[in-house]
């Protein structure tokens, strides 16, 4: 899907007109467990092992030169995924948009994942992911580097996605 198509159509489910909105609006989504919204994000999407909300992070909020956040496209987070092997948990540090949990997901949804992301202006994205693929999950809101936990989230697997929980 072409980038201002899925702009456009993101805009037009969570009913906003600017991109700030729309990380607020995907937030509350989250927390509000809003399934309509994850049932009409879904019906858009052709492959749901595609991050295409990563597009959306990625090209109109991630601070690419003050805070180098640059991001692991599919095929690189695909190879990764293989080569974690079998684990009943994955620790995605830097998550980001939850590329490589996706993709490890995609091979094995079974697998419980911890993710960790320092930039809060990312964690609605992640959270969205995660939650309408019903990837049972904690995410921590925290500096993994001082190992500072700021907020964190549960993502427990729900009828067709992910419950969220502030705990």
């Amino acid at each position: 899907m072409e980038l201002t198509e899925l702009k456009r159509n993101l805009f037009k489910i969570f009913g906003v007109e600017n991109i700030e909105s729309l990380k607020t609006a995907i937030y509350n989504c989250c927390i509000e467990n809003d399934t309509e919204k994850f049932q009409q994000y879904m019906q858009q999407i052709a492959e749901p092992e595609t991050d295409n909300m990563q597009k959306i992070f990625q090209y109109y909020l991630a601070e690419r030169k003050s805070k180098k956040q640059d991001f692991t496209p599919k095929s690189l987070a695909k190879l990764i995924g293989k080569l974690c092997g079998n684990s009943e948990t994955v620790i995605d540090m830097c998550s980001g948009t939850g590329a490589l949990t996706i993709q490890k997901w995609s091979l094995d949804n079974s697998v419980k994942f911890e993710l960790q992301e320092f930039d809060e202006n990312v964690i609605p994205f992640l959270l969205f992911n995660v939650a309408v693929r019903n990837i049972d999950c904690t995410v921590y809101h925290m500096d993994v580097l001082q190992q500072e936990i700021y907020h964190t989230y549960s993502i427990t697997p729900g009828e067709q996605f992910g419950i969220v929980k502030v705990v």
